[in-house]
């Protein structure tokens, strides 16, 4: 993971290096608003439910008119909660994520920012990998001070993360494969704006701390503390120990979508040769 993103900073870095009028030419800059979301062992499958504000920047490197490379950070808040979906076990949730993207677009038509014809439109695709930093959290009435307070979950270790004979514990940095579609249109000679949808698949079943069977909380209680044995089982009635608590064999996702905006860095150019002519035309172009 730490390679990947090594590798996308660099990627970076060398094309600051190019030229810059040719690097201007095909580079913009843009943001991201919007929401996003999770399915995972307390939200299994509902689209878009308690879906928190979302946001992000990046960096998009035209190649042409139909491919394009794009790298990224966003933030946002997933949460679930089983009241919602009338589960007694009782368990919730909230996650801040922030998502490190190096993802490729490619175009159904052919598009480029300032066009005053046919390419101001396209729908595109996306997908490429991510490396996500998360933190999951419970929620918790603290009776000593009358507070309601948000609680770090994966330092309790409430599937028994860390004893003799329960599971290793999760990393809080994982690695995801984001895929998606979306809409550009081109509004002026600069600014594009548009609509994306894309859903992060994790390799990890815990960014909601919830994944195996019921450790003993007991022992939770005189290795971790009372809230290690509280977020372990807070059901109203006590589980068996070893009984399933979440589905190991699936992960967990999650999704950023909204709104974009783009803005093309360099001068502007209705049909600029760079984006739908070979270099080997440019060269004949120019010295033929």
């Amino acid at each position: 993971m730490k390679r990947l993103f090594a590798a996308g900073l660099m990627t970076l870095c060398l094309w600051t290096l190019m030229p810059a009028v040719a690097v201007a030419q095909r580079s913009e800059i843009g943001l991201l608003a919007g929401g996003s979301f999770y399915l995972g062992d307390i939200n299994p499958k509902r689209l878009f439910s308690q879906t928190r504000a979302a946001g992000g920047l990046y960096y998009r490197y035209n190649i042409n008119t139909r491919w394009a490379f794009r790298l990224g950070v966003t933030y946002g808040r997933i949460q679930a909660d089983d009241k919602h979906f009338d589960n007694p076990r009782n368990l919730n949730f909230r996650n801040d994520l922030f998502d490190v993207a190096a993802t490729m677009e490619v175009n159904f038509l052919n598009f480029f920012i300032g066009s005053e014809r046919q390419y101001r439109f396209t729908p595109y695709l996306t997908a490429g990998a991510a490396v996500c930093f998360h933190n999951p959290k419970g929620y918790y009435f603290n009776p000593s001070n009358d507070r309601t307070e948000w609680v770090a979950l994966q330092p309790l270790h409430t599937e028994g993360q860390g004893l003799s004979d329960g599971p290793k514990n999760y990393s809080l940095t994982q690695f995801a494969l984001p895929f998606g579609i979306g809409l550009r249109y081109s509004i002026s000679s600069r600014v594009a704006i548009g609509v994306e949808w894309t859903m992060r698949l994790v390799f990890s079943d815990y960014l909601d701390d919830v994944s195996g069977v019921y450790a003993d909380p007991g022992r939770l209680m005189a290795e971790y503390g009372p809230l290690s044995s509280h977020f372990g089982d807070p059901a109203d009635v006590q589980h068996a120990i070893g009984s399933q608590r979440g589905d190991k064999n699936t992960f967990d996702w999650y999704s950023f979508a909204g709104i974009t905006v783009s803005v093309k860095l360099g001068r502007t150019r209705e049909e600029c040769p760079a984006y739908s002519t070979s270099a080997i035309q440019r060269y004949k172009r120019k010295n033929l």
